[in-house]
């Protein structure tokens, strides 16, 4: 809890306080962790890997904002291990204040959107799909859901890539009789 309440300090620096790489290693000593079937929390390393890649983040690009980032992190990763991001967006407001709710619950549907229908919570039921392109069956417990491709859209995929493989056969005769 130490290194993430650094992370959310707005004057950690990477290398001296935190170093960079301190989210990677949490991810894979986690994993390995709970691979072999080890004991250990799945929400306290959330907090660590979100809290920490955003601190890294916020120093990457510059920004004088650096517990902002650690904090949007934070809520971020919770929110797509969770598949929760209104409970994530709640849960930034308490912890950071009301100025951040609009950050938070931007970042937090963001990255809900983009995990897909995957939780740390096995037994959590999908409520929605997150994509009209996606054919899955709500109601189901996210462990043994299949997400599947819907056929209209396989085939504008199959059509568009298609059209690209013939564009490049194209580009690539015309280039083999320019050296004629």
């Amino acid at each position: 809890m130490e290194t993430i309440e650094v992370a959310l300090h707005p004057t950690a620096s990477i290398g001296g306080d935190l170093p960079w790489y301190t989210f990677l290693l949490k991810t894979v000593f986690t994993s390995l962790t709970l691979g072999v079937g080890g004991s250990g929390g799945i929400i306290t390393p959330v907090f660590y890997i979100g809290a920490t890649s955003g601190n890294l983040f916020g120093h990457m690009i510059g920004s004088e904002h650096i517990a902002l980032f650690a904090a949007l992190g934070f809520v971020s990763v919770l929110s797509g291990a969770t598949n929760a991001p209104i409970a994530a967006t709640i849960m930034a407001v308490e912890l950071f204040g009301l100025e951040i709710a609009h950050y938070a619950a931007l970042s937090a549907v963001i990255c809900f959107l983009l995990t897909g229908h995957k939780s740390v919570f096995n037994s959590q039921k999908l409520g929605m799909k997150k994509s009209d392109a996606l054919s899955i069956d709500i109601g189901d417990d996210i462990d043994s859901t299949s997400v599947h491709l819907e056929d209209r859209e396989a085939n504008r995929i199959k059509n568009i890539q298609d059209r690209l493989r013939k564009k490049a056969d194209n580009l690539y005769h015309k280039k083999n009789s320019r050296k004629k």
